[in-house]
């Protein structure tokens, strides 16, 4: 049946999924696509409703794929939906879903655009943004939001606005069947001085008390309300704890890093040691950021 995949030239098969996430561990996906085009997105979409589950992947960030790997399609959306455009006269900044943040913290730099200098401390795409409303340094993608065109589990397109998405924190109300194609945002013209700094600020903030060089995949645990995640696990003193070749970061508590020979199972079973820890001592219950995909490795 997956002869119906022949046409595809840039079909991968057992792709080594893992390896390409920041976390660099993990198993494979049976195949993956990088759709160049929305005519191409929907005709692999077609396919694999018959057969498997699909996957939308971003930058792969903030995900962690498991040991046993992903059992079905992994879709990376390429170069249509890299689009930047810039409407002056409606102050109106468009944006394909596969743009990556720092290249639209570039872009409003060298179009004197503020607002959108905190994308420069995410490691991640406009469409992953939108769907957990991914925010820094008290800015988050919504703030900014008209709205975006979406495709629907009928390969329909349709327009979305700010009204009608229920943002919140990390969350949104985006579904899994929805595909973010381009959004669109206000825009706000500020001095060029001002925006470097501010950039440059971020950038310091982010070095000083982030494990930036490390393999991470950002945020472990959203905050709960009225509490800092990275608090709670200092306080049931994890910092720098360990579990085979994962380990908590010494300079961020709420980030877990893969010391080169991490497999997804032992970073995840330190993720989940920290929220039993916390959850017994505080009776708090911390909420994975981190999106785990896929299955367990058989033994």
């Amino acid at each position: 049946m997956f002869s119906k995949f022949s046409h595809l030239s840039n079909l991968k098969v057992n792709y080594e999924l893992g390896k390409k996430t920041w976390f660099g561990s993990g198993g494979n996906c049976l195949f993956f696509y990088e759709a160049n085009s929305f005519n191409n997105l929907i005709t692999v979409l077609r396919i694999y409703k018959r057969f498997m589950p699909v996957l939308i992947l971003g930058s792969g960030s903030n995900v962690l794929i498991r040991d046993g790997g992903f059992k079905g399609l992994v879709i990376k959306l390429g170069k249509n939906f890299k689009e930047i455009k810039l409407d002056q006269s409606n102050c109106v900044l468009s944006l394909g879903s596969a743009v990556k943040d720092i290249e639209i913290s570039k872009f409003c730099l060298q179009n004197n655009i503020s607002g959108f200098e905190f994308l420069s401390g995410i490691p991640g795409t406009i469409g992953g943004n939108l769907k957990m409303n991914a925010g820094c340094f008290g800015a988050q993608i919504s703030d900014n939001l008209i709205d975006c065109n979406i495709l629907n589990k009928n390969y329909e397109i349709e327009k979305l606005t700010k009204k009608e998405l229920n943002f919140s924190y990390r969350k949104s109300s985006f579904s899994n069947d929805q595909i973010i194609i381009n959004a669109r945002f206000k825009t706000f013209h500020s001095d060029r001085k001002l925006i470097e700094k501010r950039l440059e600020e971020i950038s310091r903030k982010r070095k000083k008390s982030q494990p930036v060089s490390s393999r991470t995949g950002g945020s472990t645990f959203k905050n709960p309300p009225h509490h800092s995640a990275w608090k709670l696990i200092d306080s049931i003193k994890f910092r720098g704890r360990s579990h085979g070749g994962a380990s908590v970061s010494k300079l961020h508590s709420n980030f877990l890093i893969n010391n080169d020979s991490a497999t997804s199972l032992d970073i995840e079973i330190l993720g989940e040691e920290i929220k039993n820890k916390v959850w017994k001592k505080f009776k708090i219950n911390l909420d994975w950021e981190l999106l785990r995909i896929g299955e367990f490795k058989k033994i």
